[in-house]
């Protein structure tokens, strides 16, 4: 099972009862504060960055020192775009995921969702503080696409470290290195996101 936890998507039997039990209560507070008036409007955006989240996750960098590898996660993008309903977009994207893919846990799909979901919630509402702030658009982009990748590596990290059936220490600090190019990249890209949005279509950014 090792190297399946790379992934930032914790697999079935990773965790003790009570750590995956618990995420599924904190999914069900994510998704009521997300469902709560849900405009039809938005249905087609949530379904739009549904899929980009699944698709993500066929997009693999191998790794030169492990033989595995790591894959997007957009999880910035996702927070940024959507705000309060990331959370509707993340649980169905990891639950196809995991359906169609093999990909992560059913068991561990709520905790899955918390640890990819909060730093997306995070992203979604400190970017109109840093445009309110006037930090630059693309500098904006950056610091949040990174910082919800990270974010999600370190939470992944707490729950491999403290809540794992077996001693996952060494194989949780591997992540956190694995996923520093995961970071870069995102960061670059939600950058470049939301250059291109601001100038032609703001009203998409949270």
């Amino acid at each position: 099972m090792g190297l399946s936890l790379f992934a930032v998507h914790l697999s079935d039997g990773a965790l003790a009862t009570a750590w995956w039990a618990s995420g599924f209560g904190g999914l069900a507070v994510l998704l009521a504060v997300a469902m709560w008036k849900v405009r039809e409007e938005a249905i087609p955006r949530i379904g739009v960055l549904t899929a980009a989240f699944f698709v993500a996750s066929s997009i693999h960098l191998p790794l030169v020192v492990i033989p595995t590898s790591v894959h997007l996660i957009l999880n910035g993008v996702v927070g940024v775009v959507l705000g309060r309903r990331a959370p509707l977009a993340i649980a169905v994207g990891l639950f196809l995921q995991y359906r169609l893919i093999g990909h992560g846990g059913l068991t561990t799909i709520g905790i899955n969702a918390c640890i990819v979901g909060v730093p997306a919630l995070a992203a979604g509402v400190l970017y109109p503080v840093l445009r309110t702030l006037r930090v630059p658009t693309f500098v904006r982009g950056a610091v949040l696409g990174g910082g919800a990748v990270a974010g999600a590596v370190v939470l992944n990290f707490l729950a491999l470290l403290l809540g794992g059936k077996e001693n996952w220490e060494r194989l949780a600090q591997l992540v956190l290195v694995a996923h520093i190019p995961i970071v870069i990249i995102e960061g670059l890209m939600l950058g470049v996101l939301v250059s291109y949005l601001e100038k032609v279509k703001p009203e998409m950014l949270s």
